[in-house]
């Protein structure tokens, strides 16, 4: 009996002995991922829980997301860097998602952080095995990230497309409202501009293309354009206007109202800033459903153009 206690306690001794000689006072948690976007898109969207809720690998409550039965809470940091605060068994993990771009289109996303080790053996070996989970942890969520953030349409909301502009005549008249333009006043406008195509002998060729503008949110300034199969001369208040083709534009088609068009036109403000392009000419509407005859307006397509260079 007596030599059964001495070998357990020759053991116990060891065990404790390797806790302390194998495990590290400090375990350094690290995981690392490229994405196939812009850092201040990720940063963007990030911090939107509903949009963190579409990848996000664990579960997702009221109080916050989880993974493993482990809160995390991502917290703002500056563009290129968030702070995670895992809240492990033994004691909360703060750490750092630094995301630092490459190129323009490509970052590569570094999570970083540290676990200090306790002194009591067992709690010891506790937090490092727990250390190890909460390594696979973050390897899991940040592939999951870079499978889902790496489509521009799940950063931006809308699928966006770059294409080469076409050689077009436009005739092309404005106006100005108080509050956002009606489709009365609208298409009272691309009205006079089908007059005026008809009374020249040209065919509008194309969809009525809208632009507004407003610098107080009371007054909206209105372009209206129509494309037409010949160059009409300039007359009053209807202008002559020419796009020139080889230049790029980006597009996206929405299905929606004012609110869902204007929601698309911003996301694609936000890429043109993101990808650093600039704009040689204004954005526009092409208005494919005509809201004058269908007054539903989530039946309303709408594509949305962005000239850039």
């Amino acid at each position: 009996m007596k030599k059964w206690v001495i070998a357990l306690s020759i053991t116990v001794i060891i065990l404790i002995c390797l806790s302390y000689l194998l495990i590290p006072n400090t375990i350094k948690l690290h995981s690392s991922s490229g994405v196939n976007a812009t850092s201040q898109g990720i940063h963007r969207v990030l911090l939107d829980k509903q949009n963190v809720a579409k990848w996000w690998p664990g579960k997702i409550s009221s109080d916050g997301f989880t993974l493993n039965d482990r809160p995390y809470k991502i917290e703002n940091g500056n563009t290129t860097l968030l702070q995670i605060t895992i809240n492990g068994e033994s004691s909360p993990v703060t750490t750092g998602l630094f995301l630092i771009s490459i190129i323009i289109d490509s970052t590569q996303l570094e999570w970083t952080g540290s676990m200090v080790m306790p002194y009591n053996p067992v709690k010891r070996f506790l937090a490092y095995r727990e250390s190890k989970e909460i390594s696979k942890d973050m390897n899991s969520i940040l592939k999951s990230l870079q499978t889902f953030y790496s489509k521009p349409e799940n950063i931006y909301g809308v699928n966006i497309q770059k294409a080469y502009v076409a050689d077009s005549f436009l005739i092309a008249t404005a106006g100005q409202v108080k509050g956002y333009p009606t489709n009365q006043y609208i298409y009272g406008l691309v009205d006079q501009l089908k007059q005026y195509a008809s009374s020249n002998s040209a065919k509008q060729s194309g969809y009525p293309m809208l632009n507004i503008e407003t610098r107080d949110s009371i007054n909206f300034d209105v372009r209206v354009a129509i494309p037409t199969d010949k160059l009409l001369p300039s007359s009053g208040n209807m202008l002559q206007k020419k796009m020139l083709g080889r230049g790029y534009i980006l597009m996206a088609e929405v299905k929606g109202g004012v609110a869902t068009t204007l929601q698309a036109f911003q996301q694609l403000q936000n890429f043109l800033n993101d990808y650093h392009y600039r704009a040689p000419a204004i954005p526009f509407y092409s208005l494919i459903t005509d809201r004058s005859m269908e007054q539903d307006s989530s039946k309303w397509i709408t594509k949305i153009y962005f000239p850039v260079m």
